[in-house]
C-alpha cells in the first residue's frame, strides 16, 4: 500500500477509535492526515490497529541496481552496497534493458553466478508481470550457453511457451536501420529480438571475466 492509500484508508476511520486502541492523540492523527507525515512509533501503532504492518522496500532506481549486481558478482565500478535481492534485480534489469545494451552482458553473467539461489518459477514470473518473457529467455539461454544448468533449463520450459511472436529491438539505435547488424545473433533471433553483436562476443567477455574472478 502507498503513502497516499494508507492515509485515504486512515481518513475513512473514526479518529476517537483509532485514538482509543494506538495511545495517538487525536491532533497528532489530524497533523499526519494533514501533511501525510506521521513518527514512526505512531505510524506502526496506526497501522496495527487497521490491520496493516509497515514494510520498508529498497529503493529500484538505476544506482540501486548497478551495486545491487556489483555485489553478485558484476565486474562494475560501482560500490557493493546495492540491497536489492537477485530476484529484484532481474525485475529491474528487464525494466533498464530496453534502454541500455549494457544488461544484456552484465544480467546472464551474474545469474551463472548465482545460479543456485535461482527460483525458475519466481523468475519466469516476474517476467511475465513485466511483459518481458522474450528478454528474460535470450537472457537465460545466453546464460546456459556459458554455464548449462538444469535450473537455467527448467526457466527456459517455463518461458518458451510464453514468447512473444513480435519481432522487435532489444535496444533501439541509430544503428536500428541498417538491418545487416542485426543478423549475426541466431539465439537473439530465435526469441524474436534484434541485437548487435554475437554470442561469441559475450562467451568470449564472460571468459575473461571468470578468468580474473580466479586470479583476483
Amino acid at each position: 500500500m502507498k503513502t497516499t492509500e494508507f492515509f485515504n484508508t486512515l481518513k475513512t476511520h473514526n479518529l476517537s477509535h483509532v485514538e482509543r486502541d494506538t495511545g495517538v492523540s487525536r491532533q497528532a492523527l489530524h497533523n499526519a492526515l494533514k501533511t501525510h507525515n506521521m513518527k514512526l512509533d505512531n505510524l506502526t501503532a496506526v497501522a496495527k490497529a487497521l490491520r496493516l504492518k509497515v514494510e520498508f522496500t529498497p529503493v529500484t532506481n538505476e544506482e540501486n541496481l548497478m551495486s545491487s549486481l556489483a555485489r553478485l558478482g558484476a565486474p562494475l565500478a560501482h560500490s557493493k552496497d546495492g540491497n536489492l535481492s537477485l530476484d529484484d534485480c532481474v525485475r529491474e534489469t528487464l525494466k533498464f534493458a530496453r534502454h541500455d545494451g549494457v544488461y544484456e552482458t552484465l544480467l546472464p553473467y551474474v545469474l551463472c553466478l548465482n545460479v543456485e539461489k535461482l527460483n525458475p518459477l519466481t523468475l519466469a514470473a516476474s517476467a511475465f508481470t513485466a511483459n518481458q518473457v522474450n528478454v528474460l529467455g535470450y537472457f537465460v539461454d545466453l546464460a546456459n550457453r556459458f554455464h548449462p544448468s538444469v535450473k537455467f533449463q527448467r526457466l527456459l520450459k517455463l518461458l518458451e511457451p510464453a514468447k512473444s511472436n513480435e519481432k522487435e529491438f532489444l535496444v533501439l539505435s541509430t544503428k536500428s536501420q541498417f538491418p545487416e547488424l542485426f543478423k549475426k545473433n541466431e539465439l537473439a533471433l530465435e526469441w524474436n529480438l534484434k541485437v548487435r553483436g554475437t554470442v561469441a562476443d559475450h562467451l568470449n567477455r564472460w571468459d575473461k571475466w571468470e578468468k580474473s574472478l580466479k586470479h583476483s
